[in-house]
């Protein structure tokens, strides 16, 4: 199936606007909508987030992979974040992904993910690939102090549509190429590029605050955080803050 990019000029979220699509079978990259105004957009585990209409892009995919476990399923992530840390690192430097699947540069979020997948039969059928990148908004509201943007980062405003074309793209060719097969490599690849990766670090778990350093991610995407005194511990998502 040859992949649509269909540009609306404002929407509720785009995840929520293809999820209310039914297209016929396909496997691979299907239709994609974006806007640069999202009203009701959401993250991880409903989170919100403020965006300046006509400033930022929001961005979704419905993706059908082929042979994806579901226990395996975090790959996905890994893929989808690559492509947007690469995306925002071909203009700004120090561009990293913070653990699962947000973009931070220099300790503030620079644009995120959200991935819902929907399994059947032990393999991912289909995921909807949400991205929201913060692109020429220079002012954010007080509650959300640890944001920033490309602008912000380079001095320079972007074009929107040939930025989130480019993304599409490079997003759809990836994907294409995406087989479990190569789950070793693009782990690797995430590792490397993760905030944190390198030194123990201050975080917090429901028993309180401690340092730990960064050994890996699980296949279904928990956290591997090894203390001080060198336990190792998995962490799934919301289950352990990233202190200053």
């Amino acid at each position: 199936m040859s992949s649509t990019l269909i540009l609306l000029p404002h929407t509720a979220s785009t995840n929520l606007t293809l999820s209310e699509q039914h297209p016929a079978p396909f496997t691979g990259c299907g239709t994609a909508v974006a806007t640069f105004h999202q009203t009701a957009g959401r993250g991880q585990r409903g989170n919100t987030w403020v965006s300046e209409p006509g400033k930022n892009i929001h961005y979704s995919l419905l993706y059908r992979p082929e042979n994806i476990p579901s226990n395996n399923q975090f790959i996905l992530s890994e893929a989808v974040s690559l492509v947007a840390r690469n995306l925002l690192g071909e203009q700004a430097d120090d561009v990293v992904i913070k653990w699962p699947n947000d973009l931070y540069r220099k300790g503030q979020k620079m644009g995120g993910i959200l991935i819902e997948n929907q399994l059947k039969g032990g393999v991912v059928e289909q995921s909807i690939i949400g991205i929201g990148l913060n692109i020429n908004q220079i002012n954010f509201p007080a509650f959300q102090p640890e944001a920033t943007s490309l602008a912000l980062a380079t001095g320079k405003t972007v074009d929107l549509e040939t930025l989130v074309n480019r993304l599409h793209q490079q997003l759809c060719k990836s994907l294409d190429n995406l087989s479990f097969e190569k789950a070793e490599d693009i782990q690797r690849f995430y590792l490397n590029n993760l905030y944190r990766r390198d030194g123990f670090h201050a975080y917090a778990d429901s028993e309180g605050e401690f340092n730990a350093k960064i050994r890996g991610v699980k296949p279904q995407g928990d956290l591997l955080l090894e203390r001080e005194d060198g336990t190792v511990k998995a962490y799934g998502f919301k289950e352990v803050t990233f202190l200053p």
